[in-house]
């Protein structure tokens, strides 16, 4: 499956160009000030009390390799390679223009202290998180954490108000709940990640609120639940070259008023998300919004989808489980105006279920209105038939509809396609798409192998991309 898609939804403005609706991002402005070369002192944690045996905690020697050697700057914390075990969560506030490179592996303990997060960086600037040999890994043996019905729930990496900073080439495995955190980061660039979570929900691959200029790329995600969710306050963000497999996709959303504090907008704006990859998951991508009321109020606004592929989907497009969402959370979200646009809408590809692969389901107290869907081409595996559905959702094409009256009546229309598309080619199975992984035994850190060979600093080339 394939298909090119811009979507807008604003509340009193309607945008028609796509250039209107990307992200403006600044390559030039993203991840450290500060090159790695100028960070030279070395903070090596076996000076600091480490020992890579896999059992002696490594938290406290993390702490004081940054507190004592590089939170000044011009420094890098380094981990070499071998087993590290860390049972007590650590915190790096503040500091600049420092580097924190993880060459070992780093295990969680299965009763560790942690606060909710092993490894969190907060109120920083200027900083780079990557491996140079491939090894960099955080595994935080979450099976124990299922199997034992234990309290330990930890993120494996935070950044916290942070800005300038990077983070890649690191493997992030079984978290016991979301794996890589970016809380109100700005001018950030994360790459050449790798997320191995088990099959259950609550794993997300990356958690992102980014409040303005944020650059993710060449990112795999192998989990059961979102790859990478981009929640509010977020603005301008690309993202692009992401691998999701067996995962519930990328998602737009979370605008609850449980996000927000009193008078505040759920707020998401400007994210272009494009050269997406999807094996086997539950959808491709979700759009959340919620229906009417009082309280909070959210949109998600003037961005762009374009270009994602997808094999053997559960479903297609929509609100929880289709390919495209533009819909509503009935359970928390109060109020949201609406104003979608879409267009060049094309997917090829494999969809077992008579289930509708795209669902577009706008609120009963506040419908979406003025959506266009144009080229919209799409075939199902049996060859029998696609079934696609509207709900609330008033424009142009497909099976929106055409009323002016006010207010507008609500309705569902279940559009049925039982013809071939002209140029139609079945797709075939990806060489990169794997099994998901089980949710209480061990799962594995580096089989197999990694996308992408480590860089210590830069873009990574597009010639690294694995062929879809």
């Amino acid at each position: 499956m394939f298909f090119n898609i811009f979507k807008a939804v604003v509340p009193a403005l309607f945008l028609s160009s796509v250039a209107q609706a990307a992200a403006q991002i600044d390559i030039t402005s993203v991840g450290p000030k500060t090159a790695l070369s100028a960070k030279s002192k070395i903070c090596n944690v076996l000076d600091y009390g480490a020992v890579a045996d896999n059992a002696t905690d490594i938290g406290p020697a993390i702490l004081k390799a940054f507190s004592s050697c590089a939170s000044t700057g011009g420094a890098t914390i380094y981990v070499p390679p071998g087993s590290y075990s860390i049972a007590t969560g650590v915190t790096l506030n503040k500091g600049s223009a420092y580097a924190f490179q993880i060459d070992g592996l780093i295990t969680l303990t299965a009763d560790g202290s942690f606060g909710g997060n092993a490894i969190v960086i907060e109120n920083a600037s200027d900083v780079e998180v990557f491996s140079s040999n491939g090894l960099g890994a955080i595994n935080g043996q979450g099976y124990l954490h299922r199997i034992s019905g234990s309290s330990q729930n930890a993120r494996l990496f935070r950044f916290i108000s942070c800005s300038y900073i990077s983070i890649h080439d690191i493997i992030f495995v079984d978290s016991p709940t979301f794996h890589l955190v970016l809380n109100s980061v700005s001018n950030l660039e994360a790459y050449q990640i790798t997320v191995r979570g088990p099959a259950i929900g609550g794993t997300d691959g990356i958690d992102l609120i980014c409040l303005d200029n944020c650059y993710l790329h060449h990112i795999e995600v192998t989990n059961r639940d979102e790859c990478i969710s981009v929640k509010t306050p977020s603005n301008n963000v690309l993202i692009e070259e992401v691998y999701c497999n067996q995962s519930g996709g990328m998602s737009i959303g979370s605008l609850t008023a449980d996000d927000v504090t009193a008078g505040d907008e759920a707020a998401v704006s400007n994210i272009t998300m494009r050269n997406i990859y999807i094996y086997q998951c539950t959808e491709m991508l979700m759009i959340k919004t919620f229906p009417g009321g009082s309280g909070a109020v959210g949109y998600v606004k003037d961005s762009l989808f374009e270009n994602f592929w997808a094999y053997d989907t559960t479903y297609g497009l929509g609100k929880h489980r289709p390919i495209l969402v533009l819909a509503h959370h009935t359970r928390h979200w109060r109020r949201c105006s609406q104003r979608p646009h879409i267009q060049q809408l094309d997917r090829h590809g494999r969809q077992r279920r008579a289930r509708a692969p795209i669902v577009i389901r706008g609120s009963d107290i506040v419908p979406i209105t003025d959506i266009s869907l144009t080229n919209i081409d799409m075939w199902t595996e049996n060859g029998d038939k696609i079934l696609n559905q509207c709900k609330n959702v008033y424009g142009t094409g497909y099976c929106a509809g055409t009323s002016t009256a006010s207010p507008l009546a609500t309705f569902t229309t279940t559009a049925t396609t039982t013809v071939t598309p002209a140029g139609y080619t079945s797709p075939t199975s990806p060489a990169w798409g794997i099994a998901g992984y089980g949710t209480t035994l061990p799962i594995p850190v580096y089989t197999p192998a990694a996308f992408w060979a480590p860089v210590s600093s830069g873009v990574v080339s597009a010639s690294a991309t694995p062929t879809a």
